[in-house]
């Protein structure tokens, strides 16, 4: 299982690294995963600092992670799946194969939670859901990033527990 549907927590078995909402950048840091797969960093200059990684393996689908730090702690997981053919920059890329990655992640997401998605949308995006208590997992295509996105939203009240604990 690669997301607990308990809790959202997300566990990399390989690198023996859990990724939890309010884990501190220093717990992160002190992980194989980060030790074997962190690719860059982007500080926005707001307090939050992007972390990327690059892909690993899951159920066969190349899988890569980007977490946000806000000051310290994870705050915003976002994920996405990756194949040969995919548009590695402007001059390939289309609306077809964009939501060909968006259907991709789909698929992902419904064999690793074994559940199909809650609800589904197609205005104004594209878009698939997966409630639970603690928050939503998420897939979306968004056309005016041009890209195809999964992360976890985890709910305010949950927040405020995580960050009391």
């Amino acid at each position: 299982m690669l997301i607990n549907s308990e809790n959202g927590v997300i566990e990399l078995k390989t690198f023996n690294t859990r990724l939890y909402r309010g884990m501190s950048l220093d717990q992160l840091k002190q992980t194989d995963f980060y030790k074997e797969k962190y690719h860059n960093m982007w500080d926005v200059k707001t307090g939050y600092f992007w972390y990327y990684f690059k892909h690993i393996e899951v159920l066969g689908y190349q899988l890569s992670f980007s977490l946000c730090f806000f000051e310290d702690q994870l705050d915003i997981i976002h994920m996405d799946t990756w194949e040969n053919g995919d548009a590695k920059d402007w001059n390939e890329w289309t609306e077809e194969k964009e939501m060909n990655v968006f259907h991709r992640n789909n698929t992902f997401l419904i064999q690793i939670l074994e559940m199909p998605p809650t609800q589904k949308k197609k205005k104004p995006y594209p878009s698939c859901t997966f409630k639970f208590p603690w928050g939503d997992i998420w897939s979306v295509y968004d056309p005016r990033s041009a890209s195809s996105l999964m992360g976890i939203n985890f709910n305010e009240e949950e927040k405020q527990i995580k960050n009391n604990l």
